[in-house]
């Protein structure tokens, strides 16, 4: 069932002689919701438990959630981004003004006492959530996107390596002897402009002692003893 926009339900609300309030939190305790489907007669019963007021409050889809950002799928086949436009504009279409649901109330000896009414206008047209989308297409272009994968997994190895021997090199990684010292000192390394694109191996960064920059500094000083252990 759609559900009537903030400005007509507001002249709906006042055409029962109560005064319409609009809510950003609700933060009662004693909730009491009527088996009341229509928004008509949860005024009537408003109006003749002789409030001075109806409160409300709207929840809505948001946009950002359905939308598949560029960078999601830019590195796939025309065909792949074809389907993935098609989509977006489908959602470009959509008037996420359209309320998702609408909780109205009064308040009874401090109770509330309201309703809360539900439109879930875009499961009912199939639609999902972006995520869900990106995934159901991936599937149908299962081995573009595997051979992408691979060849990701590849380039991430290489970089790996690459930023490893950058790091045994420097004389100022020998003295890093804990993991706080060599969390900074990767996390000032790859400031640098000439280092920023190693930055996506660790991200998110974590904390000294947790997170992926910890992980791949474990093992590249492993990694350095291992090799100093060879040479000496």
């Amino acid at each position: 069932m759609s559900i009537m926009k903030s400005q007509y339900l507001k002249k709906e609300i006042t055409n029962y002689n109560v005064i319409p309030l609009e809510v950003s939190a609700m933060k009662i305790s004693n909730q009491l919701y009527l088996n009341i489907d229509e928004i008509e007669d949860f005024l009537k019963y408003a109006n003749d438990s002789n409030s001075n007021y109806v409160y409300y409050q709207y929840s809505y889809y948001n946009f950002e959630e359905y939308i598949i950002p560029k960078d999601w799928y830019s590195e796939y086949s025309k065909e792949f981004r074809t389907e993935i436009r098609v989509h977006n504009q489908h959602i470009e279409s959509l008037d996420f003004g359209s309320p998702k649901s609408l909780t109205l109330f009064i308040l009874q000896n401090g109770t509330f006492v309201g309703v809360e009414i539900k439109n879930h206008w875009i499961e009912n047209q199939g639609i999902h959530l972006a995520e869900d989308t990106i995934e159901f297409i991936e599937n149908k272009f299962y081995c573009e996107v595997k051979e992408i994968i691979v060849n990701k997994k590849g380039q991430q190895k290489k970089d790996e390596n690459q930023l490893r021997e950058i790091i045994f090199i420097d004389p100022e990684f020998k003295l890093c002897k804990n993991q706080e010292l060599r969390y900074w000192y990767l996390v000032e390394l790859l400031e640098k402009e000439n280092m920023k694109k190693y930055d996506y191996l660790v991200q998110p960064p974590g904390i000294p002692h947790r997170g992926k920059v910890k992980m791949f500094m474990d093992k590249t000083w492993e990694l350095f003893k291992e090799r100093k252990r060879q040479y000496d």
